[in-house]
């Protein structure tokens, strides 16, 4: 006599979702020990990524980058150019910012309070004379870095009834105390009316540290 035991649908059932589940459970150990790799994997480019970094830095030299260097200021007050004369130094009187205090608006000079990269910029304008001299306007400055010239700009009406403008902009490394300032060129002789401070035009310098 053979006797068997037979499962209720109930128990089937019960079997089939025991299945499915333990088959679920397989899958995401899978999917979790995928992501676990990948995670390691992550883990150790960033840390080869810091330590990249950290051996750039070493190389990097020394620099107070925290420091805020810049200035800017104009001419308050036109004046005649042809008594001017030439390589003689700017003084831009009054001060729209010098964040730092590194240009002394009475000498009209820069110095650099850190070494490091520098920007600078200037403007001019003149105008003719239209008073009976005949003159035209005309005038070179120089951008000068302790006693070397290293930009210049040339402004010239070509008339006593026009005027004329120029815009210089120079990138520098400078060593801490190296001293900046504009004056007038010898290559023209300044003529005409140096205008600025007037309402329509400023002759400005301006500078700041950039790297």
């Amino acid at each position: 006599m053979t006797t068997g035991i037979q499962l209720s649908s109930s128990t089937k059932d019960d079997a089939d979702f025991n299945q499915a589940l333990m088959e679920k459970l397989r899958v995401l150990e899978e999917k979790f020990a995928k992501l676990e790799k990948e995670c390691k994997q992550s883990t150790m480019t960033i840390e080869e990524i810091s330590k990249s970094d950290n051996s750039r830095r070493l190389l990097l030299p020394n620099s107070d980058t925290t420091q805020t260097v810049a200035f800017s200021a104009y001419l308050s007050k036109s004046f005649d150019g042809s008594t001017f004369g030439t390589l003689r130094e700017i003084v831009y009187d009054k001060l729209e910012s010098n964040i730092g205090h590194a240009y002394n608006n009475y000498t009209g000079t820069f110095v650099a309070p850190i070494s490091g990269v520098y920007a600078f910029t200037w403007s001019i304008y003149v105008e003719g004379s239209p008073d009976g001299s005949g003159n035209q306007g005309e005038i070179a400055i120089e951008l000068v870095v302790n006693a070397k010239v290293v930009g210049i700009t040339h402004a010239d009406t070509e008339s006593i009834h026009d005027d004329d403008s120029a815009t210089g902009f120079v990138i520098k490394s400078l060593s801490a105390g190296d001293s900046v300032l504009m004056r007038s060129s010898n290559v023209f002789r300044p003529q005409g009316q140096i205008m600025s401070g007037n309402g329509r035009a400023r002759w400005t310098f301006s500078g700041w540290l950039i790297a």
